[in-house]
Order: structure tokens, then C-alpha cells, then sequence
């Protein structure tokens, strides 16, 4: 699986073109009248935009399916079962038919998925079938107890297969399947290399599936409430890399309202500068540069929750939820998108997966990431809800892994030409992005997002431990981590030590 480095990176900048150019192209025809970015979007060093000296109409770098092997099989008409959640959380806005559909409809993304699943159907002799439940995780579970090989593959939230599964042991180790090539385009990287613990890999998410990018955090602004109060240019904010806390802050101030007068700030009744669960504490931690463990250079997680750093960035964090009454609190996301919708918030952080609710808004609005700590700060730094992003991976008891590894390949390699296009040009273009600034802001919030290990596997429910920390108001941040020190290690060790039984 070890490719040449600079075919690699030649690729990747390939695969990135065709994604995206298309979105320029067609958001070019649709400008938003309301808000201009003088610069025409020329990012500082601050920003992580593509390469301005990219040619997206360059196609002479070799396609991808050149660099990386397509192996001849015949599987005989074997079967490769899915097992998918599908909860209809949220109106079901969280759930995509992006791995199997019965047949053609006319849609866009439907029909990207039926046309891939043919081309591998037909050239693999195999037959790829979905079975869509409400709890995936425990009808997994109860299935490999069973010693059952019912499901060769299982797409997931996050956050159970990581926290629940893998420590079980009930998840092959990816690395160990040779018919994957986990290094190709099509596989997210990031992922891969901040989960990656003891260098084994038991979820993927890439190109194969759109559930798993539904989990990304990013802001989204009321042009109407701009204008209305005059307020600087957003876009502009964020390539001057001046969109931090404190800016936020500044903005929500500004536009929270008493609309009814009664001297009371009320959910639905009054006008917010921000609109955001009391999760949001630990988006913004992560997006000011914080995580709650990371990886050693052995691939080991440790701990970090606790560092000088993090404690310092929740002061700050603290004041934008909780101080001065100007962000409302729902944990309905109905609720949360109707503020929105209603033009009686300024800004709304949230995942994907609720942006995309707001495609039948009437007045427009933009996208932008998430804030930076100080403008200090390099970077911004994006990342996605483990409960709301839904990974792939093989269970223990599937039989031929490497059968099911190829299909895997196949479909991702398929996907690149077929379900990426239609997502970026139907989905995110057509049905959620109001303008071309938002499509570069896109493009970075996509490219900018890291996988917080101790949220994704939330050793001892320390996430849960941090969000109701936060939510509480509470000052002892130390203490509070040490209250369930020994339940979070004792986790984490569990995990490692699973880990490492894999050959």
C-alpha cells in the first residue's frame, strides 16, 4: 500500500479540483447582491484556502484510478450486507441514502448511488444490499455476540462505534485488510491519522458516504440582520483572520434584542445574537486549538483536557454562552433552526446536518467557520459532532474481510466521479451555500477538520463530563476533571490494551 509521495500529493490536488470547480463555476452565476467581498476573496496567510496557483482546468496529472491498483475479482454473486442507521432524528436530516437505493428516481444524489453500486455490482459479480435500522449499535452488538455474519459492513455515528464497538474488540483493524488502500484520495485522512490508536484504524469516512461529513461544525450569519445593523463584512472578517471570540462576542451584543419589550429575553419571542446548544462549548474549545487527548508519537492517547491552555480558552468561552443574555439555549433542533429561519438570530453555529434545514429559507444567508481564540491564533480550526457523523467499518464476524475490503475500495474509487459531484454541486451548492463567499469558506471549513480522540471515544463520558461542566457554569475546571480522572483513565486504558490485542 506505500505509494510514491508526490504522486499522492499530485492526486489529491486532482480530486480536489474536480470537487470543487464545478461549485465556483456555478455559484459564480448566482452572486448574492448583498454582500461583496471587495478583494474578490483573496485570502491572508492566516486562512487555509486552495492554492492560488492550482490550474482546475490542468488535466494533465494522471487520474486517480492510474496511481492506485483496480484488482480483477469474481465473488461469485456473494452478497456484501450493510447495516445502516437511519433514526429520522431531526426530521431525518441526519439521514442519507448514500450506500444503497432501491432504483432510479430522477434525483441527483439517489441516482449517483445507483449508478455507483451498478458499476461495482457488475464488475465484482457481487450484490451490495442495505438494511437501514434506527439503532445500528445495539443490532450489531447483539449479531456478533451471536457470532453472526449477518453484516459485512456497518455505518455508524461516530461515537459508538468508537466508544462502544472498538473497545469491545468487535471492529477489524482497517490497516490489517490488504484490499483497502487506505492511503488513496478518496479516504478521509484526517480521520485516519487522528484516530489512528497503536496505528490501527477501526472507522473510515471518505467519498463513499455523505453521512459523515453531516457532523461538521460552522457558523451561518443573517444577511438580513447584517444590513439591518450595519455590521462589517463577515467574509472579510474571516480572511483578514480577525473572526475570534471576542468578535463574536462584539457582533452578538450587538444585535440581541428585547423585540416585545417586556424587559425579559425569551426564546421565541425575542431576537438573539446567537443561537447554539450548550455543546457548542467544546466546538469552540476545539476551534481556539484545544483537544481533549491526542496521540503520542507511538500512537498512544493521553489526556489533555487539562493543560494551561484549555483552561484558560473556557474563561473565554464561558462569556460568549453564558454572559450578558445574548445567546438563546435550545437543544431542540427544530426549535434552534426556526430562530434562525425566523430572522430573530444573527449567528447560529451548528453542524451540517441542521444547515442543511435551512435550505428553504426565504432570506439569505452566509457560512463561515468557526471562530479562532485571538487572531494570534494561525489558523482556523474546524471540527465535526461524533454524534451526528456517521462512519463506516467491518464488524469482527464478517468472514471475507478482503472481499468486503475490495467492495469498500471500489465504492470509494466509484464515488469520486458519481456521489462526491452530486453532493458538492446538488446538495451543498444548489440547496445550501446563497453565494460564492460561502463556497470558499466551505472549501476551508472541509479542509481545516481534525478528529478530537477524547470526544470521539469519550473515555469515562469525559465529554458529557465537559459539556455539563460548562453548562453548569461551574469555576473548579481542575477539580472537576479530577472527579473522574480514574473512571477516564481506566477507559482509555481499556481501549489501548484492546488495541493492542490486534494482530
Amino acid at each position: 500500500m506505500k505509494k510514491n509521495h508526490k504522486i499522492k500529493f499530485a492526486v489529491m490536488l486532482l480530486i480536489i479540483s474536480v470537487i470543487l470547480l464545478p461549485l465556483i463555476i456555478s455559484c459564480g452565476e448566482n452572486k448574492s447582491d448583498e454582500i461583496k467581498t471587495p478583494d474578490d476573496g483573496v485570502a491572508n496567510n492566516d486562512v487555509k484556502l486552495a492554492d492560488e496557483n492550482e490550474n482546475p482546468d490542468d488535466i494533465s496529472e494522471p487520474q486517480a484510478e492510474e496511481l492506485y491498483d483496480y484488482p480483477e475479482y469474481d465473488f461469485k454473486g456473494e452478497s456484501v450486507n450493510i447495516l445502516a442507521r437511519k433514526d429520522n432524528w431531526a426530521g431525518g436530516s441526519q439521514d442519507y441514502d448514500d450506500l444503497y437505493v432501491e432504483s432510479e428516481t430522477g434525483e441527483v444524489l439517489n441516482d449517483a448511488v445507483y449508478k455507483r453500486n451498478q458499476t461495482v455490482e457488475e464488475k465484482y459479480n457481487v450484490q451490495i444490499k442495505v438494511e437501514p435500522v434506527a439503532d445500528a449499535n445495539s443490532t450489531i452488538q447483539k449479531s456478533i455476540k451471536a457470532g453472526d455474519d449477518d453484516y459485512q459492513i456497518i455505518q455508524e455515528k461516530l461515537v459508538f462505534m468508537s466508544a462502544t464497538l472498538a473497545p469491545q474488540n468487535y471492529l477489524f483493524d482497517l490497516k490489517s485488510v490488504a484490499s483497502l488502500n487506505l492511503d488513496a484520495p478518496w479516504y478521509n485522512q484526517n480521520a485516519i491519522k487522528d484516530l489512528s490508536i497503536n496505528n490501527k484504524i477501526t472507522t473510515l469516512g471518505g467519498d463513499i458516504t455523505i453521512s459523515d461529513k453531516s457532523g461538521v461544525i460552522m457558523t451561518v450569519f443573517s444577511k438580513k440582520l447584517s444590513l439591518q445593523y450595519g455590521l462589517e463584512n463577515l467574509y472579510n472578517t474571516v480572511n483578514d483572520g480577525k473572526w475570534t471570540l471576542d468578535k463574536m462576542y462584539e457582533l452578538m451584543m450587538q444585535t440581541t434584542a428585547d423585540l416585545n419589550g417586556d424587559g425579559k429575553m425569551t426564546v421565541k419571542e425575542d431576537q438573539w445574537g446567537l443561537v447554539c446548544e450548550d455543546y457548542a462549548g467544546w466546538m469552540f474549545a476545539i476551534g481556539s486549538g484545544n483537544r481533549l487527548a491526542e496521540l503520542d508519537e507511538n500512537g498512544i492517547p493521553y489526556i489533555t483536557c487539562t493543560n494551561e491552555k484549555n483552561v484558560s480558552d473556557y474563561e473565554k468561552i464561558k462569556k460568549v454562552l453564558y454572559e450578558k443574555e445574548a445567546r438563546a439555549t435550545v437543544s431542540d433542533p427544530e426549535d434552534h433552526v426556526n430562530i434562525f429561519i425566523d430572522n430573530r438570530c444573527f449567528l447560529s453555529v451548528d453542524a451540517l446536518s441542521s444547515i442543511t434545514m435551512l435550505r428553504g429559507m426565504e432570506d439569505d444567508f452566509g457560512i463561515i467557520p468557526l471562530p479562532k481564540q485571538d487572531e494570534n491564533q494561525k489558523d482556523y480550526i474546524s471540527s465535526i459532532s461524533p454524534w451526528i457523523s456517521r462512519f463506516i467499518a467491518i464488524p469482527s464476524t464478517c468472514g471475507n474481510p478482503e472481499m468486503v475490503g475490495a467492495v469498500i475500495d471500489a465504492m470509494s474509487r466509484e464515488s469520486v466521479n458519481t456521489v462526491v459531484p452530486a453532493y458538492y454541486n446538488n446538495l451543498l451548492n444548489q440547496k445550501i451555500a446563497r453565494d460564492d463567499e460561502s463556497i470558499e469558506m466551505l472549501k476551508q471549513i472541509f479542509s481545516s477538520v481534525i478528529y478530537d480522540i477524547g470526544s470521539v471515544f469519550s473515555w469515562g463520558s469525559i465529554w458529557d463530563e465537559q459539556m455539563m461542566f460548562i453548562s453548569a457554569k461551574k469555576e473548579d475546571y481542575i477539580g472537576n476533571y479530577e472527579r473522574i480522572e480514574g473512571k477516564v483513565q481506566k477507559a482509555l486504558e481499556k481501549t489501548i490494551e484492546t488495541m493492542q490485542q490486534f494482530d
